[in-house]
């Protein structure tokens, strides 16, 4: 644990996701860090829509923050409730730090992907695209270590949680979606 103090949380959660997020929960440390990380995750899921030629400009960035920001909050209080089916313990604010800095890994994939297709045609970086799901595997590991270690489960538990709490939330919130901003139905 020594070693996890002296190095930074940022460096040490790429290599030692667990023990990382055991040290910052048990500081009571991160949660400012879960925020900014998913807000600017928020950020650059928004950019693509951003740089549109018809896009609404600078407030699609705010809300891609705002959603961030939304999402976050959604997710880690479904994430603890679900969790509670399987024993889980965790407090909601350490699932929120554990589900926030756990998208590091997330929130660098694409934004270097976004960079890339910015910068190269989009057929040289699909020839890539197996670097990029190895990526997103990485990084769905360290969110189901360190959601594990956050809601006082094992990683298969946690694993099981994560998928209740996708398909719980996944089908509402499309619906939702689709009501808010979908064009209505054309009748006869």
């Amino acid at each position: 644990m020594d070693e996890i103090n002296k190095a930074h949380p940022a460096s040490s959660l790429w290599y030692k996701p667990r023990q990382t997020m055991q040290g910052l929960i048990e500081g009571g440390r991160g949660h400012g860090a879960a925020l900014a990380v998913a807000g600017a995750f928020g950020v650059v899921q928004a950019a693509p829509v951003y740089l549109m030629p018809d896009s609404k400009g600078a407030p699609l960035l705010f809300l891609g923050l705002l959603c961030g920001f939304i999402g976050l909050y959604l997710l880690a209080w479904l994430l603890r409730n679900f969790g509670r089916w399987f024993g889980g313990q965790g407090a909601l604010r350490e699932v929120r730090t554990a589900l926030g800095c756990s998208l590091v890994p997330w929130l660098v994939l694409f934004a270097v992907l976004f960079g890339l297709l910015q910068a190269y045609d989009r057929e040289l970086v699909a020839r890539y695209y197996w670097i990029f799901f190895l990526g997103f595997l990485y990084g769905y590991v360290i969110i189901l270590l360190s959601l594990s270690t956050a809601l006082r489960l094992t990683v298969l538990k946690t694993f099981l949680c994560l998928i209740v709490t996708g398909l719980v939330s996944l089908f509402p919130l499309t619906l939702f979606l689709q009501l808010l901003i979908g064009e209505p139905p054309v009748t006869p």
